[in-house]
């Protein structure tokens, strides 16, 4: 989006979004309208072959239009487009999207910069997961949980009324790809959209195959992304015009009224969620990152607890930002991209995001000056979640393939805004699974004038959004792992020091990173530790580079008393969040929850 309302139609209308075909939006409102559309989008049209280099450019010259490369034929046969543009390089896919997307335009740097419409982020209450036979008894619902269910009539209503949509247009985007750099567990995924900035997204976002790979290539899964025609309000199980949904036995994701493109990445994530704990392989959402002699560490944690900030070491090798799978062979990344938060970036802070920020990146929602195309990244005027999606390649350090061996350290990363946690503890099994399962943050509530009180956040492995089993199942086969390859769990508090949000400060940067060198070098391992109160957490009495009394966090308040009364308080909500997990059996195994149970505060 251009500032000062330069570069026409690029200012953001709630009412109006931006379309990547030819022709102006459909306007049919009810399904039997999308038949005839339809049909007369399908009849008698034959597809287009693809052209040599020399063919386009005779095209452009004699001012016809270019035909990119078809794929003529689709294995699901209730798609009939005409114009299939079948996984386009970036660069046609950046000539797609100048050319026939609204709002699109280059960037000083080369990114593309693209708006998402009314739609900014995710819609997790419209997210809906068929529950059939097959598979939900799998499944983990009720209380605490993502999976609001739909049954299957609803779905195929939806799906209808998608493929209708994407019928209805002059040309559809279609990239098959890859989900895992494992090669022996990868996921072969279909995108159906409408949008080339949604195709470019993808093409970052998952794993880019080479011509030979795509020569037998048949969908495990496929996404049809209808995302700028809204779902029916009428429909049964549906509660707005948006409805992204999953179902699992026949592969397939539907997605209506958003046209966020973070929906169909995180849907991918969700599958891997249920197919990879089949396989016996745990899907994480987490960091990871290697270093030179092959040790590796995987980061979890919430937004603002600085998960992107400390994975990202220029003296380690980037295996992965956001989603990993560990297998009897090892650490993989499940993704070919990244997704990073761009609001407030700046070469200083983040200079591996700033430098990834080039030709092929795709930049959301962000604000450019009007002539030079510099991005404002402290602009906020169109939504505070700009991102941006760019290859893994784009990452200096970044590890090809994407693979590594079994990690030795797990980090729990926690913004505890009441300042209670210690920067850094050592966890046992046990207490690793308890937190694991809670997935804890505390930040600020609020910028109101008065308002002080931290706002406590509880995400069941640290990505409840995503999982599809349930939470025990993820920490149990995490406890498995990390026994089974002598992994150690540390749990490192990002947040508030000497006092709560108010009163207190920030854990200072520098000192988080000496804690992180600490555990990577192995030197915590030898430390001293002694027991904090109600969490029973071992803290070290000493980490090279803090100040020792910092690690104990009772030390740096002035309240004694009051440190107490707060202590006791965020281990009250600990217990309340977690009373949702009391009655569930670890693989039956009463014991082993009972442990679980023990390892969290004591009151």
């Amino acid at each position: 989006m251009a500032a000062n309302g330069a570069c026409n139609g690029a200012q953001v209308d709630p009412h109006h979004e931006s379309y990547g075909d030819i022709h102006p939006p459909v306007t049919a409102k009810n399904v039997d309208e999308l038949h005839s559309l339809q049909k007369a989008a399908s009849s008698e049209k034959v597809p287009a072959p693809a052209q040599s280099i020399s063919q386009s450019l005779a095209s452009i010259s004699n001012g016809k239009p270019v035909c990119h490369h078809s794929r003529p034929v689709l294995s699901d046969t209730d798609l009939k487009v005409a114009n299939v543009l079948y996984n386009l390089s970036t660069a046609e896919l950046y000539e797609e999207a100048i050319k026939y997307e609204q709002g699109s335009h280059i960037t000083s740097t080369g990114a593309l910069a693209t708006l998402s419409g009314a739609k900014t982020g995710r819609s997790p209450k419209d997210k809906r997961v068929v529950k059939e036979d097959e598979t939900s008894a799998d499944l983990w619902w009720g209380e605490g949980s993502p999976n609001i269910e739909m049954d299957e009539e609803t779905f195929l209503i939806n799906r209808e009324r998608a493929v209708d949509y994407l019928n209805s247009l002059d040309k559809v985007y279609v990239n098959d790809q890859f989900l895992n750099w494992d090669p022996k567990n990868r996921i072969k995924v279909r995108i159906i959209t409408a949008r080339p900035y949604h195709s470019l997204f993808m093409r970052n976002m998952c794993i880019r195959p080479t011509p030979e790979e795509l020569e037998d290539f048949e969908p495990e899964f496929t996404i049809y992304n209808g995302g700028r025609f809204p779902a029916n309000r009428f429909t049964h199980y549906m509660t707005s015009s948006t409805s992204i949904d999953i179902h699992l036995k026949r592969r397939e994701m539907v997605i209506l009224g958003s046209q966020y493109a973070g929906e169909m990445k995180k849907g991918l994530f969700g599958l891997m969620n249920y197919l990879m704990p089949k396989r016996g392989i745990l899907s994480l959402h987490s960091g990871c990152n290697m270093s030179k002699d092959g040790k590796v560490s995987l980061f979890f944690g919430l937004s603002g607890t600085g998960k992107t900030t400390l994975s990202a070491d220029p003296n380690r090798y980037l295996i992965g930002d956001d989603e990993h799978c560990w297998s009897d062979d090892g650490v993989s990344n499940i993704e070919g991209g990244c997704y990073a938060k761009c609001i407030d970036l700046s070469k200083e802070k983040e200079p591996e995001i700033w430098n990834a920020i080039r030709f092929g990146t795709v930049l959301e929602n962000v604000v450019f000056d009007e002539h030079t195309r510099v991005v404002d990244f402290t602009d906020k005027s169109v939504t505070e979640n700009t991102r941006a999606s760019y290859p893994i390649e784009h990452i200096e350090n970044a590890k090809i393939p994407c693979v590594g061996p079994h990690a030795n350290n797990v980090i729990l990363l926690t913004c505890d805004a009441f300042g209670v946690l210690p920067p850094v503890s050592k966890l046992t099994l046990a207490q690793t699974m308890y937190h694991f399962m809670s997935g804890y943050t505390a930040l600020v509530a609020g910028t109101e004038v008065g308002v002080k009180e931290p706002k406590a956040t509880f995400s069941a492995c640290f990505g409840a959004a995503f999982i599809v089993w349930h939470p025990a199942k993820y920490a149990s086969m995490l406890a498995e792992k990390m026994q089974k390859h002598g992994a150690t769990a540390w749990l490192v508090n990002t947040g508030w020091v000497a006092g709560s949000y108010g009163t207190g400060y920030r854990m200072k940067l520098p000192h988080t990173r000496k804690i992180i060198d600490a555990i990577h070098d192995g030197s915590l391992l030898q430390a001293k530790y002694t027991a904090t109160d109600v969490f029973n957490l071992a803290v070290p009495d000493h980490v090279e580079g803090v100040p020792d009394e910092v690690l104990m966090p009772q030390n740096m308040w002035a309240d004694k008393e009051l440190f107490n009364t707060t202590l006791k308080k965020v281990g009250g909500l600990f217990k309340a969040n977690f009373k949702k997990f009391e009655d569930y059996t670890v693989g039956g195994d009463k014991k082993l929850t009972e442990e679980i149970l023990s390892a969290g505060p004591q009151l």
